[in-house]
């Protein structure tokens, strides 16, 4: 149930495929309940053919000062959202960034369901895109990982990030995650070799260079990894 009293009864599908064509999507919140918290940040990057075509990030002027934990989490301000736009302006120039995309994301329900309640408020408008995440699609593809492994695998996108909980840069992150998964055949092993994948990624290389242990990496990709 939501703050109407009802389902989201137009929300759209949570999908478990790999398509080419998608949007990255990542809110940043006051909190995790759209009934009482803001929305302070969005950010998308919308992927055609499996290649980054253009990218979104506008900060969000809240209706009430921001407190010291989700500073403190964010890096965002209350000084940085003095100037920024209102919800309305913001959300409505996301929803025509984002279209009618499949939607991906690391824990994407979450922002889903900000998205479609603040919709339904702001705009009269409804949010019914599919949407995909990211941790879903480890459990059909890596069946053989257990939950608790799961959690540290997906932990490891956070972990690699040195601007996490900004928005576009999380997109940016869950990017490079979900690419390595979908064209790795193969189990991942451990949190080691999904720092090769990811690294394999960025540098845009067709195949992994990992082998059969974690420690069989290419030299470069080793140099990197110390360095990173």
């Amino acid at each position: 149930m939501n703050k109407y009293g009802t389902l989201r009864e137009k929300k759209g599908n949570n999908l478990v495929e790999f398509p080419d064509d998608y949007v990255i999507i990542d809110i940043e919140t006051t909190g995790f309940s759209p009934r009482n918290c803001e929305i302070i940040e969005l950010g998308a990057v919308k992927v055609c053919n499996n290649k980054i075509v253009s990218v979104f990030q506008m900060l969000v002027k809240p209706r009430n000062p921001i407190n010291s934990y989700i500073t403190n989490l964010t890096g965002i301000t209350n000084n940085m959202l003095i100037d920024a736009n209102p919800i309305a302006t913001v959300l409505d120039t996301f929803v025509s960034f984002i279209g009618d995309h499949i939607l991906i994301g690391h824990k994407v329900n979450s922002d889903v369901n900000f998205l479609y309640d603040y919709c339904k408020t702001i705009l009269s408008h409804d949010f019914s895109n599919n949407f995909i995440d990211i941790r879903e699609l480890f459990r059909e593809r890596q069946r053989s990982v257990l939950n608790s492994q799961l959690t540290s695998l997906c932990e490891k996108c956070a972990t690699q990030n040195t601007n996490a909980h900004r928005a576009l840069s999380d997109c940016l992150m869950a990017n490079n995650l979900y690419q390595a998964l979908k064209f790795h055949n193969g189990s991942i092993a451990c949190i080691e070799e999904l720092d090769t994948l990811i690294l394999a990624a960025e540098f845009n290389r067709t195949h992994s260079p990992y082998q059969k242990k974690c420690q069989h990496l290419s030299p470069r990709l080793e140099r990197v990894s110390r360095i990173s």
